[in-house]
């Protein structure tokens, strides 16, 4: 080809005129191959194996060559190589109106996440069974900690052939699935029965939410508040009630028409606030006519008036019992499943 014609052609296709395509991520073999070793040595280093034989001057090379090209072991691989992972995964969960599972599941993946685990978060609340099992699966992950409810024995299968050495349950009571961990949310009822019974309430009642996602909790701790009440030969009414500010006026209207409670325990502090509203706009006050006392202890609490009286659910020691067991499941060893869950006290201020 003469230099006129390789010009013509130059001219043609301009080095500059495309653009570029993507680039690909580099691999450990580009890192071996910056560095001049081997693509064991790069795993080696990379993945912090102890292994005399290579020196730090080479370990500063390799680092130096994936710093370079913007190397990232990849984790995916990585697992399905081993068969298993660091990667332990956290379903989100969600209770309608409470800031519990929020603050449980951050402070349960940063205590995971201090023992070098990678904690991956699912964000699909309603995922169960099967299918959510083979979504998890894909992911190799070393534990999973989830509700009971949510896993059925095919599932429990389904990611123990994956790998996943820890599965964790979480439920009102004990699963044959699984290693589980109780949430003793009869201990709220009763936590909030001896501290109004404590101070002269002989009329109890509690209110329990129809919402389907959180119904169920609201009968766990009016049983418990009813348990303690009969030791006091008293009886406790169950109040069934939406979070809505018209089943509120119709409860208290019935209250103002008959017989009313002398304190009342609510699902949580967003129902205790919507009572209380509904109690003061009858004419009503608080806790001289109705004594109120709420759950969760919100930060607005203090801002109601009266200041609202409130049970705390020990998310602090919850997130210590859950990362204690999950890591010792992890880790190979058998767990006490009898721990309680909660830790609930009572914040007193002037409502109750």
């Amino acid at each position: 080809m003469s230099k006129e014609s390789k010009s013509v052609s130059n001219t043609n296709n301009p080095p500059d005129a495309a653009e570029p395509g993507p680039r690909r991520p580099p691999t450990s073999a580009d890192v071996a191959r910056s560095a001049g070793v081997s693509r064991a040595t790069v795993s080696y280093v990379l993945n912090g194996v102890a292994d005399s034989r290579i020196s730090e001057e080479t370990r500063a090379k390799v680092r130096a060559a994936a710093d370079a090209l913007g190397y990232t072991p990849h984790a995916m691989a990585r697992s399905l190589r081993a068969g298993s992972s660091q990667i332990v995964l956290l379903p989100r969960y969600e209770l309608p109106s409470s800031p519990m599972p929020v603050q449980f599941q951050e402070g349960l993946a940063a205590r995971i996440g201090e023992k070098g685990y990678t904690v991956i978060s699912h964000l699909d609340p309603l995922a169960q069974g099967v299918e959510a099992a083979r979504t998890w699966a894909s992911l190799r992950p070393v534990g999973l900690y989830v509700e009971a409810q949510r896993l059925n024995r095919r599932a429990i299968e389904i990611l123990r052939i994956a790998g996943t050495k820890a599965i964790l349950l979480s439920s009102e009571k004990p699963s044959r699935l699984a290693p589980t961990l109780v949430v003793n949310h009869k201990d709220v009822g009763a936590c909030a029965a001896e501290h109004l019974i404590g101070r002269g309430h002989r009329r109890l009642a509690a209110v329990v939410p129809r919402e389907a996602g959180i119904h169920g909790l609201g009968i766990e701790r009016y049983t418990g508040m009813a348990k303690v009440a009969e030791q006091h030969g008293l009886a406790v009414q169950r109040i069934d009630m939406a979070y809505d500010a018209q089943q509120a006026t119709r409860v208290v209207a019935t209250w103002r028409a008959g017989p009313r409670p002398d304190a009342v325990l609510t699902y949580n502090d967003d129902f205790a606030m919507l009572l209380m509203r509904a109690i003061q706009d009858a004419g009503m006050a608080i806790p001289g006519d109705v004594a109120v006392i709420g759950v969760d202890d919100l930060s607005y609490c203090d801002l109601l008036r009266p200041r609202l009286t409130s049970v705390r659910l020990g998310v602090e020691h919850a997130i210590d019992v859950a990362a204690t067991a999950f890591l010792r499941l992890i880790e190979g060893h058998e767990i006490d499943t009898s721990v309680r869950y909660l830790l609930p006290s009572v914040v007193v201020r002037e409502s109750a």
